[in-house]
């Protein structure tokens, strides 16, 4: 059954201004904090938000920051958290990971010099293990994501930001190749709940929570060589729904794991097998192969205020939990750190993470942005070699030039500085 809109959210006079305050596009502050979490809690400057992402000042947590969602301006070199930590890093992969099933294929596939299949077991996107898979890393890849991955325009929008429409999930999967998502989650009366804005901005392609989630899983299952999907939560209570606490992120979790089963679900104490921290883990062995990791999914928290430090337990830990938790610049070393988003014009701190064999995103183009910005913004966010490339325009969209396209690689690329030479983007997945 459908769920039922919670009826608790803001009055339509305080939600018009923050819509009208935020300018929520791609780079929008949209309910996101401080870009840095930090294990002492200390608080660092805010940044300030700006169409075609915004960049993310701060250097250092806590809830009192504000955050622009990870990005820049045009090809800029605005930063984030330009403190730039880092540690150099790795993960047992024998250990830490379960595979959903998919190292077997490797054994019945062999390739040519290109990387391309001619014999083993095809699965459903034209993909199969390949002999690379052993030697290629989750941090050697490139992909395309959506930014507000559920999204859908609102009859009259209130902001120019708001002007995009995106393809049910289970599509942007199959069709447009997309590999990372955002959603935001929502505490409604009847459980949690995907949408933008409450009352001006609610539409979505899946209302409830595990609606999308099972969406995901139900492309993935028929899909099982897929490459690892990503999927980004934010916590939202400003913007509409009950408010949300320590005990409902459990909830989150319970919900996670209610849909995806351990073996595709790729969590961070599968990071850390034996080792004393994902960190530590991370520094020893690197991320795993992609033998391992096929068929999989795994979450990360967008959030890094006072939800963040909760679901870490005081930035100490994300044991025991479903998600990675977004870390900033100057927490590279913090014994969860594992996922960043960035500015994609922040080059020092982009470096400093892939020292850190920290994977990072960043938001590329927004609703209402310019084509020629977006276009050069691309460009800028794929030599800096960032992992998650999200987008309001995975596809093409009538009346505009610009939208997301790995002209190299569909549904991905090889990263063009972390991934090995020996790397094509037929062996990472073909959906050509």
């Amino acid at each position: 059954m459908e769920p039922v809109r919670s009826l608790p959210k803001a009055p339509l006079t305080a939600l018009l201004a923050v819509t009208l305050a935020c300018g929520t596009t791609a780079g929008e502050s949209d309910g996101e904090t401080a870009e840095s979490a930090t294990s002492s809690g200390s608080s660092g400057s805010s940044g300030s938000s700006g169409s075609s992402g915004s960049s993310d000042s701060s250097g250092s947590a806590g809830p009192s920051g504000s955050d622009s969602d990870g990005t820049t301006t045009g090809a800029t070199t605005s930063t984030t958290d330009a403190t730039g930590g880092s540690s150099t890093t790795g993960v047992d992969s024998t250990s830490s990971t379960s595979s959903a099933g998919t190292a077997d294929a490797t054994t019945d596939a062999t390739t040519d010099a290109t990387g391309t299949t001619e014999a083993g077991t095809e699965s459903s996107t034209g993909t199969t293990g390949d002999p690379l898979d052993e030697l290629l890393t989750l941090d050697h890849v490139q992909v395309k994501g959506t930014h507000n991955s559920y999204h859908i325009e609102p009859l009259v929008p209130f902001d120019s930001s708001h002007e995009y429409t995106h393809k049910p999930l289970d599509q942007q999967l199959g069709e447009q190749g997309v590999r990372a998502f955002e959603l935001d989650v929502h505490e409604g009366l009847g459980g949690f709940e995907v949408y933008h804005i409450a009352v001006i901005d609610s539409q979505s392609t899946c209302d409830a929570f595990t609606e999308c989630l099972d969406v995901i899983k139900g492309w993935s299952d028929a899909n099982p060589q897929h490459l690892p999907i990503a999927i980004w939560i934010e916590v939202k209570d400003s913007t509409g729904g009950l408010p949300i606490d320590a005990d409902d992120l459990d909830l989150i979790d319970d919900d996670i794991r209610s849909v995806f089963p351990e073996e595709q679900l790729l969590s961070p104490d599968d990071i850390q097998g034996e080792a004393e921290s994902v960190r530590a883990a991370l520094e020893e062995s690197g991320w795993p192969t992609l033998a391992e990791l096929r068929g999989q999914v795994y979450f990360v928290l967008l959030n890094v205020d006072e939800k963040s430090e909760d679901y870490t337990y005081g930035y100490t830990t994300t044991e025991g939990r479903a998600m990675f938790a977004r870390v900033g610049v100057s927490d590279f070393d913090a014994p969860w750190a594992a996922v960043a988003k960035l500015g994609l014009g922040d080059a020092d701190s982009i470096a400093a993470a892939h020292g850190a064999k920290i994977l990072v995103a960043t938001n590329v183009c927004g609703a209402g942005e310019e084509d020629a910005a977006c276009t050069s913004d691309l460009a800028t966010a794929k030599d800096n070699g960032i992992h998650m490339l999200k987008d309001d325009f995975p596809g093409p969209v009538d009346g505009q030039d610009y939208w997301m396209d790995l002209d190299d690689g569909n549904p991905a690329r090889c990263n063009p500085v972390t991934a090995p030479p020996e790397c094509t983007s037929a062996a990472l997945e073909d959906l050509s």
